[in-house]
């Protein structure tokens, strides 16, 4: 099993996330990850 990409306490989006759903959330991008089953990813931590 692989780790996991995500952060204790934390919610990651992808892109397409962002994208839809920036007029009503605020978030901070992460950068470009490994995505299991993806590849590389843009990826962002919704902010609170």
């Amino acid at each position: 099993m692989s780790p996991s990409t995500g952060l204790p306490g934390r919610i990651q989006v992808s892109e397409a996330v962002v994208n839809i759903t920036k007029k009503s959330f605020s978030f901070e991008e992460r950068g470009i990850i490994p995505i299991k089953g993806k590849g590389e990813m843009r990826t962002y931590l919704l902010s609170n």
